[in-house]
């Protein structure tokens, strides 16, 4: 399903091979945490997992096959980087983007009561500079909360400001993110 924010968009599936996913990701525990192998999140709290993308292109290939479908459109695509990241009590992701690749995507692997929630930044904000609060009466919001649960899968495009507010559980919140590079887009007429 399609959501706009701003003039933007995202979309959320449940994955076709959700299942495959979460036991992928339950195959990794805090004993594979290697966060020197990132070279960004300096200003973020959250542990991470790199992953090859041999790991984990045929477990993602089925959403992407729903994304091309959703869209109408052909193309082919390179996996960039993946990774997972586990969440614990306080952690959080700071507003980020994912340039220079061209689609990215999160798959939730489990949720719960106060878990972390992904969000936007409207980064044409002008609410946060505007002296007379104009963005408040009309209702200009500048950040989007997105409801995702266990099993959902988000693509959105990789420029699109977003961050993971603080986890406030003491079960650890584990997701997938990971990046596209696309070529040789075709449009499909209907």
């Amino acid at each position: 399903m399609k959501y706009i924010f701003q003039s933007n968009f995202y979309t959320i599936y449940q994955a076709p091979n959700a299942d495959d996913l979460i036991k992928f990701i339950g195959g990794y525990d805090e004993t594979s945490i290697d966060n020197s192998q990132f070279n960004w999140g300096k200003m973020c709290s959250s542990d991470k997992i790199s992953l090859r993308w041999e790991d984990c292109m045929e477990l993602l290939t089925p959403s992407i096959n729903l994304f091309s479908k959703e869209f109408n459109v052909n193309f082919n695509y390179a996996l960039c980087n993946s990774w997972i990241n586990f969440y614990k009590r306080g952690d959080h992701q700071e507003v980020h983007g994912h340039p220079p690749n061209h689609l990215s995507g999160v798959f939730i692997a489990n949720d719960g009561e106060e878990f972390s929630q992904f969000y936007f930044l409207d980064k044409d904000n002008y609410a946060f500079s505007d002296p007379y609060s104009i963005g408040k009466i009309i209702n200009h919001n500048s950040t989007h909360i997105v409801e995702l649960k266990a099993g959902d899968i988000m693509f959105f495009p990789s420029y699109m400001l977003h961050g993971v507010t603080p986890h406030k559980s003491d079960i650890i919140r584990k997701s997938l993110s990971f990046n596209l590079d696309l070529m040789n887009v075709v449009t499909n007429d209907t």
